[in-house]
């Protein structure tokens, strides 16, 4: 791994130089920069400033310049790689050079350029001019592959979009819910006159101390630079000046960063996008050179300089190679990576504090922290939500003290809730489970958000009981604890439901549940994991 020292510095390196507070005295990554911004602090001298003129200077300043040789240079330097096969070879090797100087030059410096961006959208759409214009006139594509391109690549530009969307920042406000959350789960424990602790394990260590990477009990820590508490696996990004949850890297091919909210539309980009690159190569190189393979097609394609035009659209077959092969690159990391749950940020980290292990040759980096199976690794990976109670969950577990739970819980099974976040924040939830006979029992309420994170409330439709509900503990991607009063004129009980993204929950999460309820003083009996059901039709 000892290409990984030319590397320049990912986000939130922690051994960067510019863990400081003269932000307003220039300061920045470059030691030389943070001693000359040292020194004009120490003299209390103004910033230089190569520019005489404050209207030029911010011209400069706000005008993207690097926009211009992508426009501009990128058709220009395809023309000439085109007039002959040197100063093709010639063109194609220098330009990755270029482009890889140019990031490097960048990243060092934490800027924004919307250089990368602007180069691939132009690439995608002026490599389909040429397909439209000079490769579909040759009559040897049909309308299903031109309708498969131009799929892929609208498909390409709408998942661009959403990925652009955001990676998930993290806000003051979401610690000041994750704080509400931890108050609540406390105060949920104390009911009955303080008859309830916080539900423990049977050594007497609180759940959430012996599993810190999981629901709630894990740990924040507060960020340098931000100044405010961020969750775990979230990361400081310098080019973007934010802290983003679960994040991976900086992306500079979407100027972006990529995190816990836009990671899988990002590697849904990276796949359409190579797929369909892929695809338009091989239409191309199937009409320029139909008497050769497709990969030898690729490096010998006699004739194809005789016209200007095919020469062109050879040339930019070539291009494309080298751009796919590079994204095919990313896209290989990026599996890899998803696969060890770890992420680019974790794995550069790992190296250079020698905590991980280089595996497949060093194309990725396992640190063994997050990792639970490549199974597992996925599921988390896929169902991962922006701490969201949303989507389907299975009923794994309930119990309660109310009298009418002793006559039925023998018959008892597993069903499915839909959970819906309203635009206001309450919870639109829709209970379903299968009977013996063959029907399905329904049962729909609107969950009321209160003041407090995580504290709902609801008058239950079919019964007309007050229903106060409460997240006491909860890993949006794995399972949620919920605890429940239920109130109906003088008569008052508990309900404790164990809730899970899977028919299959650890042995570790059941038993979180069931020292919860017996301290929440529900009698063992009534204490139920619930068998497997099949699940409702579609209503």
């Amino acid at each position: 791994m000892q290409w990984q020292k030319l590397k320049p510095p990912e986000p939130d390196d922690p051994i960067c130089c510019c863990e400081c507070d003269l932000y307003q005295y220039g300061c920045c990554c470059d030691c030389e920069d943070l001693d000359e911004a040292f020194n004009r602090w120490l003299k209390d001298k103004p910033s230089k400033s190569t520019f005489q003129s404050p209207v030029f200077g911010a011209m400069a300043e706000n005008l993207e310049i690097s926009l211009i040789p992508a426009l501009l240079m990128l058709p220009l330097l395809l023309k000439v790689a085109a007039l002959h096969y040197l100063l093709g070879i010639t063109v194609l090797t220098a330009l990755p050079g270029l482009v890889l100087w140019y990031y490097y030059a960048t990243h060092r410096k934490k800027r924004r350029t919307l250089f990368f961006l602007t180069l691939a959208l132009y690439s995608l759409a002026y490599m389909y001019y040429l397909f439209i214009t000079e490769i579909l006139p040759r009559g040897d594509i049909s309308q299903l592959q031109v309708c498969t391109v131009t799929s892929g690549m609208i498909f390409t530009i709408v998942s661009l979009i959403h990925t652009k969307k955001g990676p998930g920042f993290v806000t003051a406000a979401l610690h000041d819910s994750h704080s509400h959350s931890q108050e609540d789960k406390k105060e949920s424990t104390q009911v009955n006159n303080g008859s309830i602790q916080s539900a423990a394990s049977p050594s007497g260590t609180p759940a959430e101390l012996q599993t810190p990477k999981e629901g709630l009990g894990a740990k924040w820590s507060r960020c340098p630079l931000c100044k405010i508490m961020r969750p775990p696996r979230a990361g400081h990004c310098r080019t973007c000046g934010s802290c983003v949850q679960r994040l991976d890297h900086h992306c500079i091919w979407i100027n972006s960063c990529v995190g816990q909210a836009n990671h899988r539309s990002f590697l849904l980009t990276l796949s359409v996008f190579v797929l369909t690159s892929l695809y338009g190569i091989s239409l191309v190189l199937c009409s320029l050179c139909p008497h050769q393979y497709l990969m030898t097609g690729l490096f010998y394609c006699p004739g194809v300089y005789t016209q200007s035009s095919t020469a062109l659209c050879f040339t930019c077959a070539w291009y494309s190679s080298i751009v796919a092969g590079g994204l095919l690159y990313l896209l290989v990391a990026q599996v890899l990576n998803i696969s060890f749950n770890v992420t680019e940020r974790e794995a550069q980290l790992a190296l250079r504090n020698k905590t991980g292990q280089s595996r497949l040759w060093g194309l990725v980096v396992d640190t063994g922290e997050y990792s639970r199976g490549f199974y597992q690794n996925w599921v988390e990976f896929l169902t991962m939500t922006d701490a969201s109670m949303a989507g389907k969950w299975y009923l794994i577990g309930i119990a309660t003290d109310a009298q009418w739970f002793v006559s039925h819980r023998a018959s008892m099974k597993m069903g499915t809730a839909m959970i819906t976040p309203t635009a206001d924040g309450d919870l639109e939830m829709s209970y379903s489970s299968l009977s013996p006979n063959g029907s399905c029992w329904r049962m729909n309420n609107l969950a009321k958000k209160t003041e407090i994170p995580g504290k709902f409330t609801y008058t239950s439709r079919r019964w007309a009981y007050l229903s106060d509900l409460r997240m006491v503990d909860v890993k949006y991607d794995e399972y949620a604890l919920i605890h429940s009063i239920k109130t109906k004129g003088k008569e008052s009980y508990v309900v404790n439901k164990l809730y899970g993204r899977g028919v299959d929950l650890s042995a570790e999460v059941q038993e979180k549940f069931i020292q919860f309820s017996l301290q929440s003083s529900i009698q063992p009996e009534n204490i139920v994991i619930l068998t497997k059901n099949e699940e409702c039709p579609a209503a």
